[in-house]
């Protein structure tokens, strides 16, 4: 599955931001990198920063391994 990167920069200018109900929210795959779904490029409700959001690079998801 693939996902959006957000280096340093990316992270502190776009988590956190909101429009209405919806908001964006990075969390830290495996690797620790600053992700976010891919969905958020297509959500109107982020149209606003849209251009921002289509400069983060795209990756494959490395999900943090848990035990049960």
């Amino acid at each position: 599955m693939e996902v959006l990167k957000a280096n340093t920069a990316q992270y502190e200018a776009l988590n956190g931001f909101t429009n209405g109900n919806s908001y964006i929210s990075f969390i830290q795959d495996a690797n620790d990198n600053w992700i976010i779904g891919k969905e958020v490029l297509t959500d109107d409700e982020f149209l606003e920063i849209r251009n921002q959001l289509e400069e983060l690079e795209v990756i494959n998801y490395n999900p943090k391994k848990t035990e049960l």
